[in-house]
This record gives structure tokens, C-alpha cells and sequence, in this order.
């Protein structure tokens, strides 16, 4: 092979598949080794190589590339780097414009001088702004008052993030704060990278070019704001914070503004917005000996004055009165004690609560989770709902509506509740009630979204959701809530959460959380050394590498469930998983024992009498021997399978079997009856939210389109299956495959091989090859048609693929002819027919069509 060359490289993608061909001819060296010669770390590598990117590597991780790929010549590369730096940089992932801003506070009034302080920064071109200050200071309501009045000035959006540094639970990661930070601008879930640095670099190429104000509030560190900062020079983040972030002000050159408690002019007008002017002229002697008693925070000034507005008999020196009396109000007296001067004010707003409201407001303070519904809320009561009780705290502002339906507290308001909570009670009751109300929930969305899958949980739901929609819409609106939940929960709740959540975060494909998850109710059932536990958790990991396309990571944990099912004497476990560790040998193309898997799966299935699982085994086992050119038998396995789920009403079940039984019809020949079972698999997938399944029948669909001869048709299907196929592994290479052999384009077909490689996608790396040694015939370049013919034919047998083995035969002796080898081809065409024939194929041989 010869050293790749850069000098016909004019785009990004040309670019980046140059170096990527660079890589393979420097001996594909691992990353690991490339951070040895580079002195870049891997995650800057993986990223640069990443065929995703949206601009060029920076200069100096390019040369560092060329300097792990041993290139002596440099130049012609910088020329094609400095060329693709010249190109109009590409439009960023997605199309939406964030306007995240939370309501201003009514009646906001006072800090004249810190508005102009952050409008004057702004104007002399600061990017970076830390509001600090005492907690209930009013930090936030400034920075959200400020926000929307400079609003238009940043036409490319407004992003709210808070990281909840000062909450009861753990405050929100830098990751899981750039996920959020990233989809505000519309890019899906699933095109998110893992690794920090490349999430920042994705980031800060999204604000590159755009003018974006970013709020991020309540911030616990320097550490969790810095990959928060967009890459825009027109782009301004304000964060809020009790910290003073030292290392912003040193390190990032963030500017610093120190917000004090409100002067004795201002606090008043806290007091007037709240009761109106009138009511407060009355007794203005009494106004500001409350604001000064008060703290001079604006949050202990607004509940005060809700409290006299609940009260219009009463005066404020009436009130006065009675927050003078007592010990509580020393603490008042206390400068630089903030806990006390809040804390005074919330036992008066807190003593005028029914008991039933201060029940709820104080186990709300322990509760996990940012916020609460009101079913939830009536959970930590024993009671239906709560909406009745949740009333009286929001208008006692001790309580905050989130959402429709949803509750929260601030802060300072949590740290009081849970204050009262430890000094009344212990909450351990009701807080087993949540976790049984959100297991339920759990379970019930279970049973919706993927009935086939197994629940550890022996819990019959009370709930019940009316379709897979619903349970997913519960699901997106209570993540982070079921997250908390799973993160404080302990033994047992937090693996039968994790466990009864798999089919959710299968459908929704929330990798990076998952997996962290999965990990937590892994290391609580190592804790309490429940085997059957761990079963579960290692299948939960394991399913949801599978779903990146990490085969082998997903082999290894379903390979650990299948020994600990065995040692918690959990049979049912057992096999079932022996079903996943089948499907996923059958992704590595290690066919044989993937048939071992379904077998043996299938025969217990047999066994118990559990005719679901019966037949989503056989249509497993159908597709595999399919693969391994066993048409006969796969026919029979799918149509039974298929006529098993239809037989006890599970059409939804069915639609992986019609599809794999369509790509059986095809390899028979019989495209009409291809694209009926195909077809019929797209729309069940479509109607259950299954976007992978339905982007592999898609796929499948174009297939059949091209044998018949309608490429337009096939280009159609084949890219709305790479489109939502994107970062599910080895269908999105399948994909990408037809879509680049439709198109005929060879560097696309090349960097669906080499990811094939890399996840150890067996089928896909033959595939890929076959169809490339066709592209090569059309272009003229034999040696590369032999070469590429060769080793698909040699991969696929390899793996026991002999349809895919046979296609490449054919393929091969189309190179042979073409080199004027008449003797190896006929030795070829004498192979390819014998395997073909083994294997019952009647469809098309030749080069499908192509555009």
C-alpha cells in the first residue's frame, strides 16, 4: 500500500478520510501509542479523527497527527489542512435557538448599580461574569433580570444552566451540564460524544460563530464552569455562585461582582412589591426595622411579606412582634451568618403552616431530585395527591411551581426543610414510599415500552400507562428526578430502579447516564453481595454497549450476568441472557456460537411454556442462520416466530422477525414478498418509537429497491435510516454502506470499513468490502477490486457468512476477469456458485445499481 497523499483533499471530510487512510498505513497504531508520539491526550486524538467533526483539528493536533503517522513530508498536508481551513465553516449540529431564560421575579426592584456594572462589562467586550454573594441574596434574580433585558442583544440564544451546586443531592457534572448545554441547539442525544473533550469541542464549534449569552447558575466550583464557556468571541456567560471562583477571576480573566444584601432604600420595595404602597406607607417606621431584621435579603423580605399578605388584618409591627420574640432571633444578630438570618424568617413562615404543610415542606427538604409531581408530592404523605397542601406552600413562597403539575424548592429553602425534617422526624418512612411510588412508575413504563424485557422487581403496578408514548414522555420528564433517586437510593432500590428503567433508556438511548447508573446499582449489589443483582445490573451494562455498538465490552457483561444468574440459581436470567450474549457474538461474527446462544435459549423457553420468548428466539435464530447461508432453516425459524407472535397478540414483537424474514425472501429472490415483510417491520417499528429497528428495516428496504433496479428509491430509504441510525453502531454502518454504495462514492464506503473495524462489527466489515471492490471495478482501479474481493471473501467465510463469502466470490472474479485471469476466475465463479447454491440464494449477483 502506498503512503497515502493529501493533495486532492478540498473538504473536511476528504481531509479527515486521508488521515484516517494515514493511520492505516502507519500500521493503525492505537491510541495509546499515538499519545506516546504525539503527546496529545487520546481523547484529543479520537476526536480529531472523528469523520463527525465539524471543522478542521487545530494546527497543532494536526502536526501532531502527522507526527504519530511517522510523515516526514509534511507540507502537502498542512497545504490541505490550511485549504479546508479556508472553507466556509459547516452550519453547527441542529437548528434551534435556545431561549431558556426563567421568568423574571415580579416586582423586582433595587440593584441600579450592579445592572450597570454587567451592562458596562458587557459593552467593553468581557465575556466571562461571576455574580457572588451570600446565599438569598438575590444572585439569580439579578442575573435573570439583567439577562432578559440584554436578551437582543444575543440573537443566537439564551441558555439556562444550573448546576444545583448548593442543593441537598449531587450537583450537576460538567458532562451532564455540557449534554444539556449542547442539545439546546438541537443536536440529539445520541450524536453526543462521551469523553469530555470532545463534548467541549463539539461545544465550543457549535458558539464558534454565533452570538450566545450562557446563565449558569448556582455553580459550586471553577472547574465545573469552565467547559461551559462557548468558544464566541460574541458570546457572554454570566455565572451565579456563593463561591467567589477565584480561579475564574485568575485563570479565565471571569470578572467578578460582589452582590451585598440590598441598602435601606431598596429592601423597602422588596416589601412594596409584594403588599403594595399604600398598605407599607402606613407603618414605614415598622417597614424598615422589618428589612433590617430581615437581613436585608431580598428571598427572607419576599417570604416575610407573603406571610402579611396572607394576614391583611395584621400589622408588620404586629409581625415584628412576634419575630422579635424568642431566641430564634438572635441569630439575626449574628453578622456574616446567613444560615441564621434566613433561618428566622422560615421559622415564622414555617410555625403559620397547618401541620399536614409542614409535614409535606419538611420531607420535601429530604426528597431526591430536583423537583417533584404532585402524585410524588402525595406520596411522602401517604396520601393520593397533594395538591391541596402544595397550594398553601406556594403561596406561602416556600414552595416553588417548576412546571405544570411539578414542585421544587430553592435552596436555602431545601437546607431549612431538611433541618426541620432531622429535628421532627426521620423521614425514613415516607421516603420509602417515594421509592415505592417511582418504582411502580418504573415498572409500569416497563411493561409499556418493552414488554419482552424482564423486570427484577416482583411489584404488580398500580399504575397504568396508556401506551409505549405515554411511558416515554413520563420517563423524559422525571430523569433527573429517577436519577437522584437511583444515585441515594442504596440496596435494593437503586438496582430494581436501574433494572425496571432498561427499556426506557434502550428507546431513548441515554448512553453516558445509563451507564453510570447501571454502575451504581452495580456497586450496591457487589455491597450486599446479591448475585442476582449483580445479574441484572451486568445485563443493564451490557445492553446498553450493545446499543453503542461496543460488542465487545457488551459480550463481557453479558457473559458476567450469565455466571451470576447461575449462582443466584435464577434460570429464567440465565437463558435470557443468553439470548443478548447470541445476539452480540452474531454482531462480532462468531456465528456458531451465537446458534449455540439461541438454542439453548430456545429450549428452556420450550421448556417453561413461555411462547413470547419461544419466538422471539427462533426469529433470533432465523436471522443468525440466515447470516450463515442457511436459507431452508431461517425461513422456517422466522415464519414460525412470526406466526408465534401473532398467534398470542404481540404484533409489535413481531417486527424484527417480518424483517429479517424480508431479507430472507430477498436473498430467495423474491423481492415483491421483501419489500411486503419489510415494509410491514418499518411500520410496526415506526408506531413503538423503535428508531433503531426501524432504520434497520429501512435499510433492508433499500436493498431490495436496488436489486430491483429503482437506486432513487433506495438512496430515499437508505438515508432516512442513516439519519436515525446515527450513533447506534453497527445499523448506522449498515446504513452508511448502502447509502455510499448507491451514491458510488469509495472514501465513504472506506470509512464505513474502517468503524466496522474499530467496534469489531464482522458482518459490516465484509459487507463494506464486497461493495467497495465493485466501486473499484467501475473505477478502473483492479489491484484494489482484487484486494478488497479477497479479503471479504476471506473475512466472511472466516465468520461463517457464506452469502456474504459467496457475493464476494462473485465480486472477486469479476476482478479476476477484468485483470485477464481467466484461469482464477473460473476457479472463483466455479466457488461462488457452489456456496450460493449450499446456501439456496437466488437473488441478485452482480454489481447492484447504483446512481
Amino acid at each position: 500500500m502506498s503512503r497515502p497523499r493529501p493533495d486532492d483533499a478540498q473538504t473536511l471530510d476528504e481531509l479527515i478520510a486521508a488521515l484516517r487512510a494515514l493511520k492505516v498505513w502507519a500500521g493503525n497504531p492505537s491510541l495509546r501509542q499515538m499519545e506516546k508520539l504525539s503527546g496529545l491526550a487520546r481523547s484529543t486524538l479520537a476526536d480529531a479523527l472523528s469523520p463527525r467533526r465539524k471543522t478542521a483539528p487545530a494546527l497543532e493536533v494536526f502536526q501532531g497527527l502527522l507526527k504519530a503517522f511517522h510523515t516526514t513530508d509534511v507540507e502537502p498536508w498542512l497545504a490541505a489542512w490550511r485549504r479546508v481551513q479556508a472553507e466556509p465553516a459547516r452550519p453547527a449540529a441542529g437548528a434551534s435557538v435556545p431561549r431558556q431564560l426563567p421568568a423574571v421575579v415580579p416586582g423586582f426592584s433595587g440593584r441600579a448599580k450592579a445592572f450597570k456594572e454587567l451592562t458596562a462589562l458587557l459593552e467593553g467586550g468581557s465575556r466571562l461574569a461571576v455574580v457572588c454573594g451570600i446565599p438569598g441574596v438575590g444572585k439569580t434574580a439579578l442575573a435573570v433580570q439583567w439577562a432578559h433585558q440584554v436578551a437582543n442583544r444575543f440573537p443566537d440564544g439564551q441558555v439556562y444552566l444550573d448546576l444545583r451546586g448548593y442543593s441537598a443531592g449531587p450537583p450537576v457534572t460538567p458532562d451532564q451540564a455540557l449534554a444539556l448545554a449542547i442539545r439546546a441547539f438541537g443536536v440529539p442525544g445520541e450524536d453526543i460524544p462521551l469523553q469530555q473533550d470532545a463534548m467541549v469541542g463539539m461545544y465550543r464549534s457549535i458558539t464558534s460563530d454565533k452570538r450566545v449569552l450562557v446563565m449558569v447558575d448556582n455553580a459550586p466550583s471553577a472547574a465545573h464552569v469552565r467547559p461551559l464557556v462557548p468558544g464566541g468571541p460574541g458570546c457572554m456567560t454570566v455565572v451565579t455562585s456563593r463561591d467567589r471562583l477565584a480561579g475564574l477571576v485568575a485563570r479565565d480573566g471571569a470578572h467578578r461582582l460582589e452582590l451585598g444584601v440590598l441598602t435601606p432604600e431598596e429592601g423597602p420595595a422588596v416589601v412594596i412589591s409584594v403588599l403594595g404602597a399604600e398598605r407599607v406607607l402606613r407603618e414605614e417606621d415598622a417597614v424598615e426595622e422589618l428589612v433590617r431584621l430581615c437581613g436585608y435579603l431580598p428571598l427572607a423580605l419576599r417570604i416575610t411579606a407573603a406571610n402579611l399578605a396572607d394576614r391583611p388584618h395584621q400589622t408588620i409591627a404586629e409581625l415584628m412582634t412576634e419575630l422579635t420574640a424568642g431566641d430564634r432571633l438572635t441569630a439575626l444578630e449574628v453578622e456574616g451568618d446567613e444560615d441564621a438570618a434566613v433561618r428566622t424568617t422560615f421559622d415564622h413562615s414555617y410555625a403559620a403552616l397547618d401541620p399536614l404543610a409542614q409535614k409535606l415542606f419538611r420531607r420535601m427538604g429530604v426528597a431526591p431530585g430536583p423537583e417533584l409531581p404532585a402524585r410524588a408530592a402525595g406520596a411522602l404523605l401517604d396520601l393520593p395527591s397533594a395538591e391541596a397542601v402544595l397550594r398553601t406552600l406556594v403561596s406561602a413562597h416556600l414552595v416553588e411551581v417548576r412546571a405544570a403539575g411539578r414542585y421544587g424548592l430553592h435552596d436555602l429553602l431545601r437546607l431549612y426543610a431538611r433541618e426541620r425534617c432531622a429535628a421532627e422526624e426521620s423521614g425514613s418512612e415516607s421516603l420509602d414510599r417515594l421509592y415505592a411510588q417511582y418504582l411502580d412508575m418504573a415498572v409500569a413504563a416497563a411493561r409499556a415500552v418493552r414488554p419482552d424485557f424482564s423486570v427484577l422487581a416482583s411489584v404488580t403496578p398500580q399504575h397504568v400507562f396508556a401506551g409505549a408514548t405515554e411511558a416515554l414522555q413520563w420517563f423524559d420528564t422525571e430523569r433527573a428526578t429517577l436519577v437522584s433517586l437511583i444515585e441515594q437510593a442504596g440496596a435494593p432500590m437503586a438496582w430494581l430502579l436501574t433494572d425496571a428503567l432498561r427499556g426506557c433508556y434502550w428507546l431513548r438511548r441515554h448512553t453516558a447516564e445509563w451507564l453510570a447508573v447501571a454502575r451504581v446499582g452495580l456497586a450496591a449489589a457487589a455491597e450486599h453481595g446479591d448475585a442476582g443483582a449483580s445479574a441484572a445490573m451486568h445485563l443493564s451494562l451490557g445492553t446498553a454497549h450493545w446499543g453503542t455498538g461496543d460488542y465487545r465490552a457488551a459480550a463481557e457483561h453479558f457473559e458476567h450476568a450469565v455466571e451470576f444468574s447461575r449462582a443466584a440459581g435464577d434460570r429464567f436470567r440465565e437463558f435470557s441472557t443468553l439470548g443478548n450474549l447470541g445476539g452480540v457474538y452474531a454482531e462480532l461474527g462468531s456465528l456458531e456460537e451465537a446458534v449455540q446462544c439461541f438454542r439453548s435459549e430456545l429450549a428452556y423457553y420450550a421448556e417453561i411454556g413461555d411462547t413470547a420468548r419461544r419466538a422471539r428466539s427462533l426469529g433470533n435464530l432465523g436471522q443468525t442462520e440466515m447470516r450463515l447461508g442457511r436459507l431452508v432453516e431461517a425461513a422456517a425459524d422466522l415464519q414460525a416466530a412470526v406466526e408465534l407472535r401473532e398467534e398470542i397478540g404481540e404484533t409489535r414483537s413481531a417486527a424484527n422477525s417480518l424483517g429479517a424474514l424480508g431479507v430472507v425472501h430477498r436473498y430467495l429472490g423474491d423481492l415483491d414478498r421483501a419489500a411486503h415483510f419489510l415494509t410491514r417491520a418499518r411500520q410496526l417499528n415506526h408506531d413503538h418509537e423503535d428508531r433503531i429497528s426501524e432504520a434497520a428495516a429501512l435499510d433492508d428496504l433499500a436493498r431490495v429497491h436496488r436489486d430491483a433496479g429503482r437506486p432513487e428509491e433506495a438512496l430515499r430509504c437508505a438515508e432516512q435510516a442513516l439519519s436515525l441510525a446515527k450513533g447506534s453502531g453497527r445499523v448506522e454502518i449498515d446504513a452508511l454502506i448502502t447509502v455510499s454504495a448507491v451514491r458510488g462514492r469509495r472514501d465513504d464506503l472506506r470509512r464505513a470499513w474502517r468503524t466496522a473495524v474499530e467496534i469489531g462489527y464482522g458482518h459490516g466489515v465484509a459487507d463494506a468490502l464486497v461493495e467497495l471492490a465493485w466501486l473499484d471495478l467501475a473505477a478502473g482501479d483492479v489491484d484494489a477490486a482484487l484486494r478488497d474481493a479477497s479479503e471479504a471473501s476471506d473475512r466472511a467465510a472466516e465468520t461463517g457468512q457464506n452469502i456474504l463469502a459467496g457475493l464476494a466470490l462473485v465480486a472477486l472474479t469479476s476482478a479476476h476477469e477484468a485483470h485477464g485471469d481467466a484461469a482464477a476466475a473460473a476457479e472463483t465463479r466455479r466457488r461462488a456458485g457452489e456456496v450460493l447454491a449450499a446456501a439456496g440464494y437466488r437473488g441478485v449477483r452482480d454489481r447492484p445499481n447504483s446512481l
